[in-house]
């Protein structure tokens, strides 16, 4: 019996790290099926190209079924070639019987694997798009549900101003929707490879560059008109652009963390009977799709170092560089879907406690909305002697035990400018919220 070799792949824990949709796509299957089917399109590019026989191109086509190889003979043979594409090269040969010396013609193995890569990042890239779409619907649900709920906003860990619940979920929203577009342009830049042993397309004699845009036409890709072996700035950026969307997914999860602790208990994460729980804590109830959401980003946040780690090649192509991608690329793709799939699931599933968020709102007694008071008061004091006035009126409330309100009223300064009942209605938290929800109604509004 054979043990899993990477987390993602453990049928006990894998679920947590990656999903079968993504790992799919970076799968052995279909990168052999990538490396075929470039080598297939190169066949039949060049055939119409007339540099070589119709009959060649079918012939390779023909051989270029994945169901025509065995992946861990090839495997073997990678392994014993310390080569990555001889072997499926030499195999194609083979299979091509007398048209086996028109294979691979006028290419290196960076231009296949290269494009081969671009067509699973285009599927990758697709599937964390609609994702992302999933996530984005859920941030913009919770912001209509609770658009005008009053709750604490919170800075440096303490009671701010008011703000609604629905801004925050509206703001997280817009900032899903601003991934989207940069993933969205991503796709339409990647670029095929064909550029031949160091850049020069010499092996083809002035037909390389044709060759190149029929298959950059024929896959839909962007036909980069020169060599980018040495230049992987795209890669690094993808990559780069999958942590940024996790790490906001990560933000998400680590908010979900905070709230949901006893002392503050606004929000949870809805489980299903029997999960979430302690193995000996009976009254446990913990986070787990939010933490594991979080551990994902972190370690989705090493590999863009190791992206541009890849892109300091030496001189026209250099092994020890490129085969980095060959970990950090399919890894950055599956830790970023996981870990956008799971806050979409986070999101939707949110459990609000109400009664809690009023009852936490109210735990200053009244002090949330100081600034509230202090702003009212700056049109008759001036700014900064209403700020000196009401902060020394906290103090004295903190001191002496009374309330914020019996504070305010109880100082001649403030009682000859407000009205008990004025004091009362700067001091709900309700009236201060601010653009809070015309920011709601605007970001569903433009994202709907």
């Amino acid at each position: 019996m054979t043990g899993f070799s990477h987390v993602q792949d453990s049928r006990l824990l894998g679920h947590l790290f990656s999903t079968t949709a993504m790992k799919d796509v970076f799968s052995d299957v279909a990168t052999l099926g990538c490396w075929l089917e470039v080598e297939a399109a190169l066949a039949n590019v060049q055939a119409n190209l007339k540099l070589i026989p119709e009959d060649a191109a079918d012939a390779i086509t023909a051989a270029c079924k994945p169901e025509h190889y065995d992946l861990a003979e090839l495997g073997a043979e990678i392994a014993a070639a310390a080569h990555p594409l001889t072997p499926v090269i030499a195999a194609i040969e083979a299979k091509a019987g007398d048209h086996g010396q028109h294979v691979h013609f006028g290419a290196t193995t960076q231009d296949v694997m290269d494009t081969g890569l671009a067509l699973q990042m285009r599927a990758g890239l697709n599937l964390l798009i609609e994702e992302h779409q999933h996530l984005m619907s859920a941030c913009v649900t919770q912001a209509k549900t609770w658009r005008s709920l009053p709750m604490a906003g919170r800075t440096h860990g303490q009671h701010a101003v008011p703000i609604t619940l629905g801004l925050k979920f509206a703001l997280l929203a817009s900032e899903v929707q601003r991934h989207l577009v940069r993933l969205r342009e991503l796709t339409a830049v990647l670029p095929v490879q064909f550029a031949g042993a160091a850049g020069t397309l010499a092996t083809l004699d002035g037909d390389g560059a044709p060759v190149r845009a029929a298959l950059a036409k024929l896959f839909g890709l962007v036909d980069p008109q020169q060599s980018w072996h040495t230049a992987r700035d795209l890669i690094a950026h993808i990559t780069s652009q999958l942590a940024i969307s996790a790490a906001t997914c990560g933000k998400i999860a680590h908010e979900v963390v905070n709230l949901q602790r006893t002392e503050i208990a606004e929000l949870a994460e809805g489980a299903a009977p029997g999960t979430g729980g302690s193995s000996t804590m009976p009254q446990k109830r913990n986070p787990m799709l939010a933490q594991n959401i979080v551990a994902l980003c972190r370690l989705l946040s090493v590999q863009p170092a190791l992206s541009l780690e890849a892109m300091m090649h030496e001189h026209e192509r250099d092994m020890s560089a490129w085969s980095i991608e060959w970990a950090a690329v399919p890894e950055s793709f599956i830790y970023a879907h996981a870990a956008v799939a799971q806050c979409a699931q986070l999101v939707k599933n949110l459990q609000i406690d109400e009664s809690r968020i009023s009852h936490n709102l109210d735990l200053t007694g009244g002090l949330i909305c100081a600034e509230a008071v202090m702003m009212d008061l700056a049109g008759d004091m001036g700014r900064s002697e209403a700020h000196h006035a009401v902060a020394e009126l906290i103090s004295q409330a903190r001191q002496t035990g009374v309330s914020f309100s019996e504070a305010l009223n109880s100082d001649a300064r403030i009682s000859a400018l407000r009205t008990p009942e004025q004091i009362a209605k700067l001091l709900d938290p309700a009236n201060y919220t601010g653009d809070a929800v015309h920011t709601v109604d605007r970001i569903v509004r433009e994202l709907e």
